[in-house]
Formats: structure tokens, C-alpha cells, sequence
């Protein structure tokens, strides 16, 4: 049995919503329990919201965080909406109020559920409002980090991750004599470890270092990933305890960057 597919409310089809209650006991009864249930999903999001923000997982993954507070308010606003829309379709809520055959105009079960089509869709677009710009923003951050990364491998490595370069890489003298340096001291150079430490150093007249770096682990970009995230983790019992700079605790249900400042 063919039937015909429901839409969303488009404009100028129905009158305002409280002529479209007032026209069915059904409508409103299944309006109140909508509303209803918007607002208990309103309430539990906000307590949600507010426990997320408290959690050690807030500062750590500011990104991830952000997205799954995003992300759980219209899931189960969908799940909601989708749930009472079956029911009043399988139910025998509008059972006494059908559409008088022969007529154009929609029997409330096929109003109530535009409604709930209609709010799906502002829900679906308000998500999508908020997720892309996390998405981006994540983005520019993976970019950022890189950049830190490209800097870190540049320095050699940070004074406050104990060496985890040389964890890392292993450095190899070069094959050849540096063409500003004699024979002599590049071969008294690499006798000695001090010497060795000094090539490693060492930058022609060009700025060019001299030698190559060989991999000792699999994946140091991960490596120096885990290496700042500990520092992190350290930086943020730090704050949350007072021990910072500024003696100050920091306060998790604000923005993580409060933290930052309060160090």
C-alpha cells in the first residue's frame, strides 16, 4: 500500500501553532509530552555539560570534549523527536481524529509528525552549525602542533623533556670532512664523545648542520606528542592544586584556557 511521504512544514501550510493545537485534544497532548521531553533532555544535557567540564578530560582533550558536548544534546533530541513520532504512528493516540476522506487536509498524525520532521531538522542544522567549526578548529590546531613539532626537532629538543630527542634520533657523524674544517680536527672530533657532541653542534659558515639523524622509534611525532602531554598533565595537577605560580587553583567548569592564565 502506497502511502504518501511526509515533509516538513512549509510556510503558510498551517496557521500559527496554537491554531493548530486548538484543533485537536490529540495534537496538544502529544505537544506536551514533546516539550516535556525537551526540557528533561535539557536539564540532564546541562548537568552533563557541566560534569564534562569538571573533568581532567576538558583540559586534556579540549577538542574532543567540546565535540561530544556538542554532540550528545541533539542525539538524544533526535532519538526523542524519532521515538514519539513512531509511537503516535503506531499508536492509537490520533485514532479518533482521521482525516475526512476525500479532503486535501492532513489528519493530525501526519501534522504532529511534521512537527517532529520539522524539529529534526533545525536540530540536525543547529549540530552541524556547531560541529563544523570544531572540526575546523582541530584542524588548525593539528597544524600548529606540527609547526611546534617542525620547531622541537629544529632545537634538537626542549630543555624540560629530559632528552627525549636523542631517545628518538641518533645522530651520524658525516662521511666527509666539513668543507670549512680541516682533516685534522674533524678526525680529533670524532675520538672523543665531547667531540662528537660538538659536530652534532656544529654549523658550517652557511648554517648548515652537518651529519643525519636516523629514527629509533617507529613514530617520534607520537613520541613527542605523549612527552607535551605529560608536561600538560603535570601543568594541570599543578593548577588545580594551587601549585602554581600564582598560588591560585584553577576552575574546571570555566574555559581550560583559565588554567593557562592562572599559572
Amino acid at each position: 500500500m502506497a502511502e504518501d511521504e511526509i515533509t516538513e512544514i512549509s510556510v503558510g501550510e498551517f496557521d500559527t501553532i496554537p491554531q493548530l493545537l486548538a484543533s485537536s485534544e490529540s495534537l496538544q497532548m502529544a505537544f506536551v509530552f514533546l516539550i516535556v521531553g525537551l526540557v528533561v533532555i535539557g536539564i540532564i544535557y546541562h548537568k552533563f555539560s557541566h560534569w564534562i567540564r569538571s573533568q581532567k578530560f576538558n583540559y586534556s582533550r579540549p577538542h574532543i570534549s567540546r565535540f561530544v558536548r556538542k554532540a550528545v544534546l541533539p542525539f538524544f533530541a533526535i532519538a526523542l523527536v524519532s521515538s514519539i513520532n513512531v509511537y503516535i504512528q503506531t499508536s492509537e493516540l490520533f485514532e479518533t481524529e482521521n482525516v475526512i476522506n476525500g479532503t486535501n487536509e492532513l489528519d493530525p498524525a501526519e501534522k504532529f509528525a511534521k512537527i517532529l520532521n520539522s524539529v529534526n531538522v533545525l536540530v540536525i542544522g543547529w549540530t552541524i552549525s556547531h560541529l563544523v567549526p570544531i572540526a575546523l578548529t582541530k584542524r588548525d590546531k593539528s597544524i600548529l602542533e606540527r609547526e611546534d613539532y617542525e620547531e622541537w626537532y629544529d632545537m634538537r629538543g626542549f630543555t624540560d623533556d629530559d632528552d627525549l630527542f636523542h631517545r628518538c634520533f641518533k645522530w651520524t657523524p658525516p662521511q666527509t670532512t666539513p668543507y670549512d674544517m680541516t682533516d685534522d680536527e674533524f678526525q680529533k672530533y670524532l675520538q672523543t664523545e665531547d667531540g662528537l657532541k660538538f659536530l652534532e653542534k656544529y654549523h658550517t659558515s652557511r648554517g648548515l648542520p652537518v651529519g643525519s639523524y636516523d629514527k629509533l622509534v617507529d613514530d617520534p611525532f607520537e613520541e613527542w606528542k605523549k612527552s607535551e602531554r605529560v608536561k600538560y598533565e603535570k601543568y594541570y595537577k599543578n593548577c588545580i592544586t594551587g601549585k602554581n605560580l600564582a598560588a591560585e587553583k584553577g576552575d574546571l567548569t570555566r574555559n581550560p584556557g583559565h588554567i593557562v592564565q592562572t599559572a
